[in-house]
């Protein structure tokens, strides 16, 4: 909800995913009263809600929040009422090290169960085209959350991480077999995927620019973001720098209408 009063601001009701992949895109909203110069940031104030994708789509579509950051999959699904900014996004392109397909065997071996992470329906819907490309059929899918994810893998189950407990798994050097999500989709089609982008109502108005500027201050911020989680710092810099980009061009658009065309194909939307 928007107020107006005479001395009172905008406030803006902002979901944020609480995962450090996110962390550049929403720095400014979170800091912004760190900005010495003028900006559109500073036009508003921010109530901020920090959850997982796929808390947050919820909240927005029930007006609990104004803006979200929220999986692609769902602007794709609720197109008749949300827009959603198209110049920046997470992505990830060959690999992004924090979606993985689990398994005890290679992930070129079916399965008859698998189970999917609860937090994010981006990568749900990503895991379910790759599988069904791969192999033709669709197993057993079983919503869960990521600790009993790990306890259920063995021969015959497999399972899908995302975010953070993602990166603590991939850190841990498990036993298990851990294909990357992003990787396996380019190998599908050479594109970059978009896993998550800021969304809002359609009947909402207020200025764009304030996704932009809070870009450019989690772009400058990077050292910063990675002291605010406990990951080496090596690998977050990389993780940040390297393996995800934010800006959305034309092979990011071509890539989430790919996508959308291969969910309505397999009747996931």
């Amino acid at each position: 909800m928007l107020f107006f009063g005479k001395k009172q601001p905008l406030i803006l009701r902002i979901g944020t995913v609480k995962f450090l992949n996110a962390k550049p895109l929403d720095w400014g909203f979170l800091y912004h009263y760190r900005i010495k110069y003028t900006s559109t940031l500073k036009k508003y104030q921010y109530a901020i809600t920090e959850d997982t994708p796929s808390r947050l789509i919820d909240a927005l579509l029930q007006g609990q929040i104004d803006i979200g950051m929220v999986s692609s999959i769902e602007v794709l699904k609720n197109r008749s009422i949300l827009n959603f900014y198209h110049k920046l996004g997470v992505c990830a392109k060959k690999k992004v090290q924090s979606i993985f397909y689990i398994s005890k065997k290679s992930y070129l071996e079916p399965v008859k169960r698998v189970f999917l992470d609860i937090s994010s329906r981006s990568s749900t819907g990503l895991l379910k085209i790759l599988y069904f490309k791969t192999f033709r059929e669709f197993p057993e899918f079983i919503y869960e959350k990521p600790d009993v994810i790990i306890k259920n893998i063995n021969d015959h189950s497999s399972g899908i991480l995302i975010g953070d407990p993602a990166i603590e798994l991939y850190l841990s050097r498990p036993s298990f077999q851990l294909k990357d999500l992003a990787e396996w989709w380019y190998e599908l089609t050479k594109l970059p995927f978009v896993f998550a982008v800021w969304a809002f109502p359609k009947k909402m108005n207020f200025d764009l620019q304030i996704f932009e500027e809070s870009y450019q201050v989690g772009s400058k911020s990077i050292k910063d973001i990675i002291q605010q989680f406990p990951f080496p710092e090596d690998f977050s810099y990389n993780y940040l720098t390297k393996n995800l980009h934010y800006q959305l061009g034309k092979e990011e658009l071509e890539s989430l209408n790919l996508y959308e065309k291969y969910l309505r194909e397999l009747d996931l939307l």
